[in-house]
């Protein structure tokens, strides 16, 4: 693990960007905004096929449990904050982040209220939520939070608009309730994502830090929700969810976050060796003795590798260099093709 410091002038910018959020945080969810929902029957009627009344129950009770821990996450944060005297990541924790999550479980407790749960049981669930420990996998340093923060949020957005459009047909206005979670959800995770992004800019070695960190990443719900947390990998597909466009966006995501296609595909390379993942035939040892030589070439064609692969070739393509076209670009290109076709895709989904 690399350790953590960073210059002052990098401080001072997060400290910035935690003052221009403060400022200007966007429209947070009020609690008289979201309705009670009555006569939902019909959304029992409108599932989709192979999702149960149980199923979907259990989605919703998943997303407000989950939900409804803000606290303990919260304390985790600042917790781990204040160890490496990152006041930027506390204000934004304590003054930004929780206040804002506080809302997020009302409108799927609303939901379930609505379906004939009683309002009593439900906060019992959500007490037994908040007591039980939280546990954290990966590092503890600002650049590992922001990292997890980044793809919790990115998934718990994702989660939040496939329930919308469950709920759209027959409960619009639950849907757009939920779509409101969502919103917040997003600039949560573009929030993160400029964190982590300045950091790795200061010292690319956190490149490392965030590779083991995503290598290591589980959802908050393993240990908070384990009754509910476990089906999720089942509930997807039946939701309608389309891991092609997981993939294609978390890629996105994290190229914008190390910010080149070398870096990319380092992170990629620490993440495999990590998780002791092969490329193919590759084993973590020879890609090792590789990249060793070939440097931050061979780390680059990592990363175009799994941009072909998720379809983002473009990415990488429309910053080559005019007429990089000759016989040494070919063999690249026959290489980086015959790569992509090796990489599990398993390792840009953490």
């Amino acid at each position: 693990m690399t350790p953590y410091a960073l210059p002052e002038a990098t401080r001072l910018r997060l400290e910035t960007l935690v003052d221009q959020i403060e400022a200007a945080p966007g429209r947070l969810v009020e609690m008289s905004e979201i309705e009670d929902i009555t006569d939902p029957n019909g959304v029992l009627q409108s599932l989709p096929e192979g999702i149960s009344e149980d199923d979907f129950i259990g989605i919703l009770k998943l997303a407000m449990l989950t939900e409804c821990a803000t606290d303990v996450y919260a304390y985790e944060i600042t917790s781990r904050a204040r160890q490496y005297d990152a006041l930027w990541l506390e204000r934004f924790n304590e003054n930004v982040w929780k206040p804002d999550e506080y809302t997020h479980a009302e409108p799927f407790k609303r939901i379930l209220m609505g379906l004939g749960f009683d309002e009593a049981e439900l906060d019992r669930e959500m007490v037994e939520t908040q007591e039980r420990e939280f546990e954290h996998y990966g590092g503890d340093t600002p650049v590992h939070v922001s990292t997890f923060g980044m793809i919790q949020e990115y998934l718990t957005d994702h989660w939040h608009g496939l329930i919308s459009n469950l709920l759209k047909p027959a409960l619009p206005q639950a849907a757009r309730m939920t779509a409101r979670i969502k919103q917040r959800e997003t600039l949560h995770t573009v929030w993160y994502r400029d964190f982590t992004a300045i950091q790795v800019e200061a010292n690319p070695n956190f490149i490392n830090d965030v590779a083991m960190q995503l290598a290591h990443f589980r959802l908050p719900g393993n240990s908070l929700v384990p009754h509910l947390q476990p089906h999720a990998e089942r509930w997807l597909p039946l939701m309608g969810a389309d891991m092609n466009r997981v993939v294609r966006e978390l890629s996105r995501l994290l190229l914008s976050t190390v910010g080149t296609p070398d870096r990319f595909g380092k992170m990629v390379f620490e993440m495999a060796d990590w998780k002791g993942v092969g490329f193919g035939p590759l084993k973590p040892h020879h890609f090792d003795l590789a990249m060793r030589r070939f440097g931050d070439w061979g780390y680059g064609l990592v990363g175009e590798a799994i941009l072909e692969r998720t379809g983002l070739d473009y990415l990488y393509k429309r910053i080559e260099a005019p007429g990089s076209h000759g016989p040494v670009a070919k063999a690249r290109a026959t290489l980086r093709t015959w790569l992509a076709k090796q990489i599990p895709l398993s390792l840009v989904t953490a």
